[in-house]
């Protein structure tokens, strides 16, 4: 049932963390990386910032707020894109191996319960979807924000066959064959946590400082460097760079950024390749999960290629940050949107969170968009920025993980269940409209075996209006008559 405007607006009363009933099963253990990538990705909520809560509130608003602008539910739209996160899955599943797509237990697919049907191709699933949603809405970009290949991204001399296999073949479909994909790098793209030098896999010890330093460069270019042959459509220039998008008179600026120095599983699980010495030197993996800077399972405890690997990857966040405030300073954008992997308040200590904020609240950035991960939620600060998570893009199993407020940052929707999708943006003259995307009911998932899969259509759910940022009202912004924030998509339970 849809839940009437009231109801869901008192979600804007101080949220809670809100941990997700079921326990988590045990995970595979035959290859050490994707069993511990996946552990900690079922734990990450342990590890987020400890933020304090607040009784301060965002302001709860009616249409009557906004009778200057045209009215959103009827506002003709004038140019979409599609964002979407965490999408680029492992290979070999006609091997037998499942590799990112599913819980695991006892070593096995775990098929105690339905959920295995939807996660073994999930990623082809997604891109189905993507596909019926960019036939109806033609957009003029994909958001993507990160975690392009998984487990630990590419090199040099495999990057052309794995984006053939997992970005060309994958959304080949005629709807999305010629439209730019806005990209940017995630930890599992420039090494996850195992080892970085080399120019494909297996990935090796580095020898010293600057191998490390430079085959990281090498990880990140490997990406950069490759040419679609479909209308060169996969887009990332830099760990910094800025699209417009001008439509109708109306202008759209997204601005593509590198979080990868993030406290959540980001710079220094990149750094430590923990996952790389446990295997090779035969120590528990499971120092992994809390491996840091000096110990054993990070470098060795060579701290001099740590410090030089980590220096690198704050430098792409400081040049990101930087060259953002410099083009939010002169921007004419009506709308300005945050693309990348991390988000401040969820991945970030209170340092890096509050460095972020404070930037996206002095320009009044209209969205953040991210991934990381796995679910999907909507939270908005008390000056209106909103902040949209967006990681259940097929690559990886889907896991909620529990809801993080701030004093100026309420949640204001989490998705129920574990369901994939993704986020459709529709923009009119005066607001953009953000709602998530999933499958409707007339989908039938086959499980191991594709063929007996049934594709059906896009269901829509959680929709939230967001005004231009020269409107001179707040940004907050309005619910959409048709939001719908109960149970939807699949799956909706973890077992």
């Amino acid at each position: 049932m849809h839940e009437t405007h009231e109801a869901t607006r008192a979600l804007l009363s101080p949220a809670t963390y809100r941990q997700h009933p079921l326990s988590r099963p045990v995970v595979r253990g035959t290859i050490a990386i994707c069993v511990l990538v996946a552990v900690l990705a079922l734990v990450a909520w342990a590890t987020l910032p400890d933020l304090p809560q607040s009784a301060m509130s965002v302001p709860v608003l009616s249409r009557a707020d906004y009778d200057d602008l045209i009215d959103p539910e009827t506002a003709p739209t004038l140019l979409t894109l599609l964002a979407i996160g965490d999408w680029g899955g492992t290979l070999g599943k006609e091997m037998g191996d499942p590799g990112s797509c599913c819980v695991m237990y006892n070593g096995s697919v775990d098929t105690r319960s339905n959920r295995y049907k939807v996660d073994f191709y999930a990623q082809a699933y997604v891109a189905d979807l993507l596909a019926a949603s960019a036939a109806q809405l033609s957009p003029a970009r994909i958001v993507s924000h990160g975690d392009n290949i998984y487990w630990v991204g590419v090199g040099m001399d495999n990057a052309a066959y794995r984006l053939e296999q997992t970005f060309e073949a994958m959304y080949d479909q005629p709807s999305l064959r010629h439209i730019p994909w806005l990209n940017v790098a995630g930890n599992h793209d420039i090494g996850g946590a195992s080892f970085i030098c080399g120019d494909k896999e297996p990935y090796y010890e580095c020898s010293s400082a600057d191998e490390l330093v430079a085959y990281l460069d090498r990880r990140f270019e490997a990406q950069a460097s490759y040419k679609s042959p479909h209308g060169d459509r996969w887009v990332l220039r830099d760990h910094y760079y800025l699209e417009r998008i001008v439509r109708d008179k109306i202008v759209v600026e997204v601005y593509n950024i590198d979080t990868n120095n993030a406290d959540n599983h980001g710079g220094a699980s990149v750094c430590c390749q923990c996952y790389g010495y446990a295997a090779k030197y035969g120590f528990n993996a499971g120092e992994c999960d809390a491996a840091t800077r000096g110990d054993r399972g990070c470098v060795l405890g060579n701290t001099e290629m740590f410090d030089a690997c980590m220096d690198r990857i704050d430098s792409w966040a400081d040049d990101s940050y930087t060259r953002m405030a410099a083009d939010l300073a002169v921007s004419d954008a009506d709308f300005t949107l945050v693309n990348t992997h991390f988000s401040p308040h969820y991945h970030m200590a209170p340092a890096k969170m509050a460095r972020w904020i404070e930037l996206c609240e002095r320009f009044k950035v209209t969205a953040w968009l991210n991934g990381h991960t796995h679910g999907f939620n909507h939270d908005i600060g008390i000056w209106g920025i909103h902040f949209f998570m967006n990681g259940g893009g097929g690559g990886y199993f889907t896991a909620n993980n529990p809801i993080v407020t701030t004093p100026t940052i309420q949640n204001q929707w989490l998705v129920v269940g574990e369901p994939y999708g993704f986020l459709e943006l529709s923009f009119s003259r005066d607001w953009l409209k953000v709602q998530f995307a999933t499958f409707d009911s007339d989908w039938r998932f086959g499980g191991f075996d594709l063929s007996e899969t049934t594709v059906g259509g896009v269901a829509r759910g959680h929709c939230w209006f967001l005004p231009r940022a020269s409107a001179g009202v707040s940004p907050v912004g309005l619910e959409c008559n048709a939001s719908f924030n109960g149970p939807i998509g699949a799956p909706l339970q973890w077992r």
